[in-house]
């Protein structure tokens, strides 16, 4: 009897390493999309690699407020202390805006899918694009401009890049409302997310199987 029971707790300790082996390896691989990605990515790069503040995101040029039909320069660029190890991919992006129209400045280099705006296969060779923003005809309303970039650095290697976001609310000359600016940057990636969580499941469950 003594012998099964110390089996049997034997199997529930393998069975909870088990479980916290398998938890700690957080997020399963992503798929990467050299060639622009969709609506998937509206909450952000998910396509590959990992959110990281080692990557910032930055829309140059945007106004504080804007009057009817205004046109403004912008650059959407990527900064990032992840090296390009080829020509041949550096970065992409998903940009989205609540009202306006947009004209890039290469057409190649970007299209129009899902609603937003995304780099196709020439333009993941860059990390910067330029582009035209021209203002809705309601001054009275409040425009969302949000973009989310990722660095890559080629190697074929999703889990070497890293991405972030950045959103802004811009004001028409005679809104009246109270804006309240977005917040995108992320400070923790999704991998430093999922080892956390996936460290307390498996910990909860080497419990339950050790303790039972």
């Amino acid at each position: 009897m003594t012998c099964c029971w110390v089996k049997m707790r034997l199997s529930r300790l393998h069975l909870g390493l088990l479980i916290l082996f398998v938890s700690s390896l957080g997020l399963t691989p992503s798929q990467s999309y050299p060639m622009g990605i969709g609506e998937s990515a509206d909450g952000g790069c998910l396509c590959h690699g990992s959110a990281s503040n080692t990557t910032e995101i930055s829309l140059i040029g945007v106004p504080t407020l804007f009057e009817s039909n205004q046109t403004f320069n912008l650059t959407l660029e990527i900064n990032s202390s992840i090296d390009v190890h080829s020509e041949n991919a550096q970065g992409g992006f998903r940009l989205l805006v609540s009202a306006g129209t947009i004209e890039f400045e290469n057409e190649t280099q970007v299209q129009n899918l899902d609603a937003g705006w995304t780099h196709t296969s020439e333009g993941n060779t860059h990390r910067w694009w330029n582009f035209t923003w021209t203002a809705p005809e309601d001054n009275t309303s409040a425009v969302e401009i949000i973009a989310h970039g990722n660095a890559v650095n080629g190697n074929q290697n999703q889990f070497d890049d890293a991405w972030n976001s950045y959103g802004i609310t811009i004001p028409g000359s005679s809104f009246e409302g109270t804006i309240i600016q977005l917040n995108l940057n992320q400070s923790y990636s999704l991998i430093d997310y999922s080892i956390i969580i996936g460290g307390i499941i498996a910990i909860l469950g080497f419990l339950y199987f050790a303790i039972k």
